[in-house]
């Protein structure tokens, strides 16, 4: 009985399909790996907007208890300049922080109009101005100056009233 040897070409063939095995193996575990960086990704970034939402509107928040701390502040006589100077700084700070806010994306789950993204031009613009009083406010409260301090909080007080009107949604 004689036992023949194997033919070199089936080892071949079992080789090359054990190797195509492997490979597609690899590219199915990196396909699935990268799904689920993206998957992951697009999860971190949707909360990474509903964290920009929270701190977007806490600023707002802020902005209007200090705007009346400042308006409390001037107070005649007896202005109290250095702590109007420190609550005007953290009033510049907010109004900086909103500036950068509301990028594309951040609006699901917003109490902002569609409009703040669709056509952001008039909302950044009155976002600019709030800042620029707010910028006059500090620089007045440096100063001691009432009329300045006075011209940047009514300047930056006409923003906030513009934009809730065009871009608060009513709910």
């Amino acid at each position: 009985m004689s036992v023949s040897k194997p033919d070199n070409r089936s080892y071949m063939k079992r080789g090359e399909i054990n190797m195509n095995k492997r490979m597609i193996h690899k590219r199915l575990v990196s396909l699935l790996c990268t799904t689920t960086v993206l998957l992951s990704t697009h999860a971190w970034a949707s909360q990474d907007h509903s964290n920009q939402i929270e701190q977007r509107q806490y600023a707002f928040t802020q902005v209007e208890t200090l705007i009346e701390q400042a308006k409390d502040l001037l107070d005649g006589n007896d202005t109290s300049w250095q702590v109007l100077e420190e609550t005007s700084l953290e009033l510049t700070a907010h109004s900086e922080l909103l500036l950068t806010s509301f990028p594309v994306g951040s609006q699901e789950g917003s109490k902002a109009k569609e409009s703040v993204w669709s056509e952001p031009e008039k909302f950044e613009r009155l976002l600019s101005q709030m800042n620029q009083g707010f910028q006059e406010l500090y620089q007045g409260s440096q100063q001691g100056d009432v009329s300045l301090v006075e011209s940047g909080l009514k300047a930056a007080q006409a923003t906030c009233k513009s934009c809730h009107r065009s871009y608060r949604s009513r709910w």
